[in-house]
This record gives structure tokens, sequence and C-alpha cells, in this order.
């Protein structure tokens, strides 16, 4: 039987209003830009679909793969989405997605309070609950109904084993949910299948149950549940797929090599996800330290789930829905027998209740002011907007290659219209394909230059972030020419290929964006100069062309040049610790010392690198150094920067200064 979980009449509103203030806080912590990429996969294919009349061939938005057949899992969710884009926009996916995430944790934190009813334990547990997998308890992807789903399942069957005799009938017939429930999940999201790993661990506890006891009510149980399960199997088959679902989703886990490389299939590590490892300890301590108590359905689940979490981060919320009723249990028990029973009055506890709702709105109100709440946009700036428009009045001839994480942004932004190399469906592509664009961009030069003329790639949409290496080979080969560039994308085009017009109009000879810090050819400055002030026009929402230009005329010494420019960069990107920095630089040209080091103490802030904090607290002691009072400070920040970057000359001749 469950724990008794009546509240005193008294503590009805206060309670409701504690559910009500934390289930708004949540919603609001969810409310966010779409961040994850696959989510204009799901939009694309969606709306691919209801055009086609969900008459589906062979897969249209890639060269690569278009003799591969069109992926028909989620049909049902990808309809939907794009269905729910077309009724209001971004904004209402993401109020969606906050609704559906937060009575996931309505219903998770249901499931934590039937085993223990304290509202300060199960704000805790859900506490950790929400910290454990971070954002991928929350994604606009199609296992957001699984974690909604699970859950409401998982009390169906907890109500179900905790009813008396008499009232049994009636829970089970709740059971005959499941399988109505499981057609509708399956065409939502193949994570249906989990299902089964807790139906068959109430299966088999309740076989043993009666396998030692002989008791009717066990075997009955055993049989409702053993029937509940094959329903459920058949009705999993009432999809597009049909049965061979069941055999996708096996050789989905079973994973080939390429997962390795697929951040939410990566192992999770301590410095990443704290929380997850924290939880996962403090479970299985409980779990040993109660482990005759403990039901065998439990056990089995944490064994499971726990290692399936530790093998990758994708399973990390699974593991919060298996771990957290059977803790709060646990704790229930150690707390009972342990610590002494504690009384406390109606009114200390209705106080306490109304404490959590104020402290739950005032979390919210910061969050809301710190940016991380309430936040409706309508895209985040991590995906070629501007580099896109672009090819699409310049129209590119040939074959594109981008990210196969902007697979599906480029799909979804062009109507299909123009076709990539890949995008985020790498069971689709095969681990030979994936393999070959992971050699384009990281892997040998001679292996890269030769799989781009073996696919026959004219131009490359790709990151200035990260793929530095793969623009040097480029340039060194001398058959690729830039055309385009901002601070998210740069778009290659191939020479003596179909696109000589493009080059002729566009190519960039004196600048080279990725080259940092010999972004032009010292031997062209005027020329490099108009090419940054062409890239200004040609990406006006883009601070990289604007900072380029502020660094050349800093250089020339145009102090108010260079000022006006670096200025308009950081109304374009407020944190760009690059455009502080030189605007510090002329702050301190300029003499004006006191604007300099505040310049200089946000980018210590802000900056990423032990070279670039080196160079900040190097010229933090050239600007403290002014003023005789502060010299020892000065000598601080000079050794400071021979920490960040040992042996370096000019901090040493500053440190020697400084001492004399």
């Amino acid at each position: 039987m469950r724990p008794s979980s009546k509240i005193p009449p008294e503590l009805v509103w206060p309670a409701r209003i504690l559910i009500l203030s934390l289930l708004v806080l949540a919603g609001g912590l969810l409310i966010h830009p779409l961040g994850d990429p696959d989510v204009y996969l799901h939009l694309r294919d969606g709306r691919y679909l209801i055009e086609s009349g969900l008459q589906v061939s062979n897969d249209p938005f890639s060269y690569s793969a278009s003799d591969q057949p069109f992926d028909k899992i989620e049909m049902l969710f990808r309809v939907g989405i794009y269905l729910a884009w077309k009724i209001g926009g971004y904004n209402f996916l993401i109020l969606l997605k906050a609704l559906a995430m937060t009575m996931a944790l309505f219903l998770l934190g249901l499931l934590v309070y039937r085993r223990w009813p304290h509202f300060g334990v199960t704000a805790f547990l859900m506490g950790l609950a929400v910290l454990a997998p971070l954002v991928r308890f929350f994604p606009e992807r199609p296992y957001v109904f699984t974690y909604l789903f699970l859950p409401l399942v998982l009390l169906w069957l907890e109500e179900y084993r905790s009813a008396d005799p008499a009232a049994e009938p009636k829970a089970g017939k709740k059971l005959m949910l499941i399988p109505v429930l499981g057609i509708l999940w399956v065409n939502l999201h193949p994570g249906f299948i989990v299902l089964f790993g807790f139906l068959g661990a109430q299966i088999l506890e309740q076989g043993v149950h009666f396998l030692r006891t002989r008791d009717f009510l066990a075997f009955r149980r055993l049989r409702c549940l053993s029937l509940t399960a094959g329903a459920a199997f058949l009705a999993g088959a009432l999809n597009p797929m049909g049965f061979k679902v069941y055999a996708y989703v096996i050789r989905h886990i079973g994973a080939s090599d390429f997962m390795q490389y697929i951040t939410e299939w990566a192992p999770p590590t301590f410095m990443r996800v704290p929380s997850f490892f924290l939880l996962l300890g403090l479970a299985w301590l409980i779990q040993i330290l109660c482990l005759r108590r403990a039901r065998l359905s439990d056990l089995i689940l944490l064994i499971v789930f726990s290692y399936l979490a530790v093998k990758s981060i994708r399973n990390i919320p699974l593991f919060v829905i298996a771990a957290l009723p059977p803790l709060a249990g646990h704790l229930r028990d150690l707390w009972k027998q342990w610590v002494p029973r504690l009384s406390m009055t109606i009114k200390l506890r209705r106080m306490g209740l109304l404490a959590g709702s104020g402290l739950a709105a005032l979390l919210l109100i910061l969050a809301a002011s710190l940016g991380y709440a309430l936040r409706l946009e309508e895209l985040p700036h991590i995906h070629p907007a501007a580099g896109l428009a672009w090819l699409q009045e310049h129209a590119l001839k040939g074959r594109l290659l981008t990210h196969d994480r902007w697979g599906g942004y480029v799909g979804w932004m062009t109507h299909g219209k123009i076709k990539v190399f890949m995008d985020g469906r790498l069971e689709l592509f095969g681990e030979e394909l994936y393999a070959d664009y992971r050699n384009i961009i990281y892997g040998e030069e001679k292996k890269c230059l030769a799989l781009l003329d073996h696919y026959r790639i004219q131009g490359l949409l790709i990151s200035p972030q990260n793929e530095r290496q793969l623009f040097q080979r480029l340039r060194k080969s001398g058959r690729w020419a830039m055309v385009y560039w901002d601070h998210v994308s740069i778009m290659y085009v191939r020479r003596e290929g179909l696109n000589n017009g493009l080059i002729e109009k566009f190519a960039y000879q004196a600048v080279d964006p990725v080259s940092m810090p010999h972004f032009y050819n010292p031997a062209e400055p005027e020329l490099a100069l108009q090419e940054i002030r062409r890239a200004v026009q040609t990406a006006p929402h883009s601070y990289l062309p604007l900072s380029l230009e502020g660094s050349l005329l800093l250089i020339n010494n145009d102090l108010n040049q260079a000022r006006r420019v670096f200025e308009q960069a950081l109304v374009l990107a407020p944190r760009h610790f690059d455009s502080h920095f030189n605007l510090g630089l002329v702050a301190y040209r300029e003499n004006k010392l006191h604007e300099a080091e505040q310049h200089m103490r946000r980018v210590w802030r802000l900056c990423p690198t032990r070279d670039f904090k080196a160079q900040t607290c190097h010229l933090m002691a050239s600007i403290i150094k002014q003023d005789y009072r502060r010299r020892d400070e000065a000598l601080q920040w000079a050794r400071r920067a021979l920490k960040f970057r040992p042996g370096w000359k000019p901090a040493l001749a500053l440190v020697q200064e400084l001492r004399g």
C-alpha cells in the first residue's frame, strides 16, 4: 500500500499555490529559443509529407542519399510540428515544448510524491531531475513525448501495483489505456519501446512473487500485466513501418561506430554533468542501504538505466525517471527509521509552503532578468541565415557541402531546392558516407581534396569557428576561392568549376578572416579595406566584418574611425571580447585610461584562451602602471600575463620595469 498523501484542509490552498508556482517556474525556464538543429529536419520533413499527400518516395533533400527511401519513422511528429509552426510560428513551438515538458515534470513529481508525500523532498528531487540531464531533458524533438508519456504510464502501473484487492479491477482497466496510448506514442517517437522495459520489470517481479508465495492475486496481476504488454506490442505495429519499427530501434540502440562522434551518444563526464553523477551516487547508496526492502522491479530498472546513462548522455533522462520514485520511497523509509518523529504546527507548514512559492517566483524573476527564462525569439544565431540568403540570391551551380548540423536548416529554409551532402539523419546516410564527410572536414589534406573531387562538390558553406584546418587546405590548393563570409559561415567556390562568374565578381583576394591575427595581405592594405567594407555591406548583421575593419583602422592608427566601427560591432555582439579588447586599446592610445581599464576588465571575464588572457593582463598592467600608486597592482597583472604565457618577452620586460 502506498503511504497516505492526504493534506490537511488548512494546507490545501498553500499547497496548490506552491505547485502552481513551481510549474510556472519550470515552464518559464523552458521558454527559450530553439536550440536543437534537428527541429528543422522535422519541420522540413513535415512540410514535405503534407505537400506530397503522405506519398513518400526516395529522399528529396540530399544528393548523396537520393537513392535511399524516405525515412518514415516519427511521421506523426513531423506532420504535427509543421502544422503547429503554420499556426503560430517558432514561438508557438517553444510554448508547446515548454508546456509538454512542464507536464512531464509534473507527472514525474506526482510519481515521487506517491512514494513520499513530502513537498520539500519532492521539490529537492525534482531539482535534481532538472539539473541531472541539463538541456537533454528539454528538447524540441520527438523524444519529448517519451518523457511525457512514460511517467503517465508509470503512474498507472503504480496505482495498479498499490491497489488493494477490492480496487484492483478498476485499476487494471487503466492498464488497457497503455496500448491505446502506444498507438499514438509509436508514431510520435520510437522510444515507445522503452515501455517494455518497465512492463517487463513489473511482470518479472509479479512472476517471482507468485512462484515464491503461490498468491492468486500475484498470478492475476501477472496475467493482467502480460496481456497489457502483449496488446502494447501489437499496438506498436500500427505505424508506417509495421513490426519493423522494433528492429529499427534495436539496430539504432546498438549504434554503429559513427555514433561515437555524436555528442548526445557520448558517455557523460563529471565536468559536464556533475548533477547526474550526484544523483547516480545517491540513488545507489540509498538503494544499497534499503536493499532488503527494495522492490525487484525498481532494482532491475535502476541497474539497466544506470548502465545506459553511463554509456550515453541521451539516456540520462530515462535514468532520472527510473531512479527518482524508488529513491523517494527509500528516503522515506530511512527517515522513519533513523530520524525521530518531528512534528510541525499547521501554521509553520503553511508558512513553509508560502515561502517556497515566493522563492519560486523570485527565482523566475531573477532568471528572466538574466536572460535564462521567458525568452521568445524566432531563431538563435547559430545557423547560416545570412550566408544561405546570399547563396540563394547568387545561385550556386552544382553541389553544395555544408555542416551536417546545418543540413536540415538548409532544406527547411530553401524548401528543398538546395540539396545537401548530408544532415543529422546519420542512420540514413550510413557509416561510409559519414566517414567521407569527416575526412573532408577533419581528415588529411590529400583525402580531403580527393573526396571533394570524387563527390563533384562545387561549393562549401562552413562555419569559421572550428574548421580552420580545412580553410588552410582549400587556400593552399589554389583551387578554391572565398566569395562570402561572416561570423557564422564562410562560402568557398571551386575555381575550375561552373561558377567562374561568382568568383570574378565576389572572390576575396586580400582578406582571409580565419587567418588570425594576419587576416589581410599587408602588401595590399587599401584593397583589404575595400574588401572588408564590401563584406560589411554584404553581411550587415554580422559583427566580424566590422571588427576586422576596426582592427585594420587601428593598425593604420585611425583611432576615431576605429572607435566608431568597434562600437557598431558591439551593438551587434555586446559580448564580443575581441572588439572590447581593441576598443580598450583605442582608449589607451587616446589616454582615456579609465575607459580602457573598464574594457580590459570586461575582456578578462569574457576571453576564452590563455594567449588572449596573457595579452589582456599585459595591457591591463600597462594601463594601471600609469598611476604610480597602483604599481603593485600593475605588477600582479604582469605576473598573471607570464602565468598564462610563460617566457613572453614583453611581459618579462614589464615585470622587470615594475620591480625597478
